[in-house]
């Protein structure tokens, strides 16, 4: 199975695809994921990368072309990128080329055999380049483990859909969640030794390799765990215990063991390890919301500080209501209407991760980030063109928008006008 990750802003478009990739392609490609914009979608990439990616050319936050670019620059040509447009966009198109995507389809000429088509590209460019991996035999040895350890990815990840499909893929593979309390642990390792500026040596993979075997034996002694590998710099760590165990306790005891792990590995590799640690969760499928908060407090870690705890970061926001957080964030946003508002840039002044930020602004407002930003830009984009000043490109400019057409699109979405039939609705009354 080739594993596919589905990236566009229209909710439609996704479910269209997924419709059709089960319809027609079910035996060969598995979608693990979907992203509403590049910036969501490179976060999965950059945390386990599918084989193939179908991308919206045009899309907020982070554009399908910057994602296919970023992409190509760290990966090379797997993941395979198929990009999609509204309309035939031949600049893009030469774009797209030259950063090696294998297809690109126009939407409204979207069919079961278009898709077909382009999938099949995409499957004989990641065979290319990664024969081995495609004719892996899932009976092999250590196999299970790798099956284990891209489950625990896509759980971090926020792509499984539910907790029934959590506990029956699970079970199948012998993976336990029988606790009430999870803590998740995000590792760092760093050796100057290792690795010459982005091309990781060798001895990368020898003291990664060496340093999650230490690590694993330590750690394990303090309490039950699972160490799952992220790339050739990171690692999780996910603590499970129940209820009546004091969290406050096993936070000490948490910290001890990285603590000893922390200090011999240091001895051993002469480099250097820093960790971060989220929230206790109750439930598996919070255990996503534990890793990005320890995922936001490693970035925080230092020499100084080695052990950070995202409770500390956060401080009384998260614990007298995240309230008080989401209340900051948006008044960031009301007050830098003019810039760009990305996630990242937001998640990076609030000391969060972009994942963990675009979940929290959800779950706590029930709109997605990016749509609050947008509703917010176009309610100023009313006032400024009602008062009759500026022009619609003026505007456009002054909030922030990469050109006047991508302002309209936007604006319609919101309002459902464009912005001269609003001024005209506007002006009739």
């Amino acid at each position: 199975m080739y594993r596919l990750l589905i990236v566009d802003d229209e909710p439609l478009v996704q479910i269209g695809l997924k419709s059709m990739l089960a319809k027609e392609l079910a035996d060969k490609i598995e979608v693990v994921g979907t992203a509403s914009n590049g910036q969501e979608a490179w976060d999965i990439i950059s945390q386990n990368p599918p084989d193939i990616v179908i991308a919206d050319i045009r899309m907020p936050v982070m554009t399908g072309l910057e994602l296919l670019g970023k992409s190509h620059n760290k990966y090379g040509s797997v993941p395979a990128f198929i990009m999609l447009t509204a309309y035939e966009e031949f600049e893009m198109a030469r774009q797209a080329i030259v950063y090696d995507a294998v297809d690109y389809l126009v939407k409204i000429e979207l069919n079961p055999q278009t898709l077909s088509s382009a999938i099949n590209k995409a499957i004989q460019r990641v065979d290319e380049v990664k024969p081995a991996a495609s004719a892996k035999d899932l009976g092999s040895a250590g196999s299970l483990e790798d099956l284990r350890q891209k489950f625990m990815l896509r759980l971090f990840n926020h792509l499984i859909s539910s907790e029934e499909d959590l506990i029956n893929e699970a079970r199948t593979l012998n993976l336990s969640f029988d606790s009430n309390r999870y803590i998740v642990v995000f590792g760092e390792i760093s050796s100057d030794q290792a690795h010459s500026g982005e091309a990781f040596t060798p001895e990368a993979l020898d003291i990664y390799n060496s340093s999650i075997s230490m690590a694993k034996e330590i750690i394990s002694r303090h309490a039950p765990c699972q160490i799952v590998s992220i790339d050739l710099q990171h690692f999780a760590v996910v603590f499970s215990f129940t209820e009546d165990t004091p969290v406050a306790g096993t936070m000490d005891l948490i910290t001890e063991a990285l603590e000893n792990a922390r200090t011999m590995i240091t001895s051993y590799f002469k480099g250097s390890l820093t960790f971060g640690i989220g929230s206790a969760v109750s439930t598996p499928m919070d255990i996503s919301v534990s890793f990005d908060e320890a995922k936001t407090a490693q970035q925080q870690a230092d020499v100084a500080q080695p052990i950070r705890l995202f409770s500390h970061i956060v401080g009384s926001n998260r614990r007298s209501g995240k309230d008080k957080l989401i209340c900051a964030i948006q008044e960031y946003i009301d007050e830098n209407l003019g810039g760009k508002l990305q996630l990242g840039e937001v998640a990076e002044v609030f000391g969060l991760s972009p994942a963990y930020l675009s979940v929290l602004f959800k779950k706590n407002t029930e709109t997605g980030f990016s749509e609050y930003v947008y509703t917010k830009k176009i309610d100023r984009a009313k006032e400024m063109l009602l008062s009759g000043d500026m022009k619609i490109y003026e505007v456009a400019d002054a909030l922030g928008f990469e050109s006047a057409y991508y302002f309209s699109k936007v604006f319609k979405k919101v309002d459902g006008h464009s912005p001269r039939e609003y001024i005209q609705s506007k002006s009739d009354m």
